[in-house]
């Protein structure tokens, strides 16, 4: 397995150029990164300058191990405004796109969001629909899309049986489920949704929950690796079941007051550990 980290924990005000060699030198092979994120990943941010990060990823010895958006959460797949339906797919069509530029086969995306207007059932159907539709684009591009579980937020796919038969009613192998470990602490177990989902999924985010914070304001669940109550060895046994040996990619909260560079290191630490299986 190789590790990666997205471009959104650069410390505020740190070229991108920097923030690669930080990655680099705290011992990262890849770099996930975030359309609409920062400015260097924008929807207008065209072809030509997208060959250039890429220069500079390679240049700095990594590579880029998905393309993820913070673009989902206004503009999704499952929203009943058909503006915001086709907004959605256009950013994630560019992000098939950036990853063929960028020599990567998969994306993350968040399909769907069930609020008190917009109920599941009419949220499921929206999202197997889009997802039937793009999935034949990411198949021609050979990028996989990978869905992923953002269950307490979402309010959808919750369970990860639910999850699996989702992606079978897609029925299409170039969509799968990108997998966070952190996101199911409410909601199960990440050890059981690797056994179940194996091999469906197309990347693994990171990271660890305090379980009794639940969603309480600005006091969040999410912690750094081997502070919360994630149970790290059945993730790694459940890991080697299932034969999992891609990108584990971390997907932290910036939450060092001081010294925010070493937060990037402490996290590099943390998931050799988890790769080696020493816990």
């Amino acid at each position: 397995m190789k590790k990666s980290i997205g471009d959104n924990i650069f410390p505020d005000g740190m070229s991108f150029e920097d923030g690669l060699i930080l990655l680099k030198r705290a011992g990262f092979d890849g770099v996930e990164l975030w359309l609409g994120e920062r400015p260097w990943f924008q929807m207008s941010t065209n072809d030509s300058q997208l060959r250039e990060l890429k220069r500079k990823i390679q240049d700095a010895g990594l590579e880029v191990s998905d393309i993820a958006n913070s673009l989902d959460w206004e503009e999704n797949i499952s929203s009943r405004d058909p503006a915001k339906r086709q907004a959605a797919f256009r950013h994630i069509e560019r992000q098939i796109e950036a990853a063929q530029i960028f020599g990567c086969d998969a994306i993350l995306v968040v399909a769907g969001v069930v609020t008190s207007d917009t109920p599941y059932n009419e949220v499921y159907n929206r999202c197997l629909d889009s997802l039937k539709k793009l999935g034949e684009t990411a198949a021609k591009a050979h990028v996989k899309i990978g869905a992923e579980n953002c269950c307490s937020e979402q309010k959808f796919l919750l369970s990860p049986r639910e999850f699996d038969r989702f992606l079978a009613d897609v029925d299409n192998p170039w969509v799968g489920i990108h997998l966070d470990v952190g996101n199911i602490h409410d909601t199960g177990f990440a050890e059981q949704w690797i056994e179940i989902t194996g091999p469906r999924i197309t990347r693994i985010h990171v990271k660890d929950v305090q379980k009794q914070r639940g969603r309480c304001g600005k006091q969040s669940v999410y912690t750094n690796i081997f502070l919360g109550d994630n149970n790290w060895r059945a993730i790694r046994d459940a890991l080697t079941k299932v034969g999992y040996s891609g990108w584990l990619i971390a997907e932290m909260e910036a939450r060092y007051r001081y010294a925010p560079d070493q937060q990037v290191y402490d996290t590099s630490a943390a998931m050799t550990r988890v790769i080696s299986g020493n816990l």
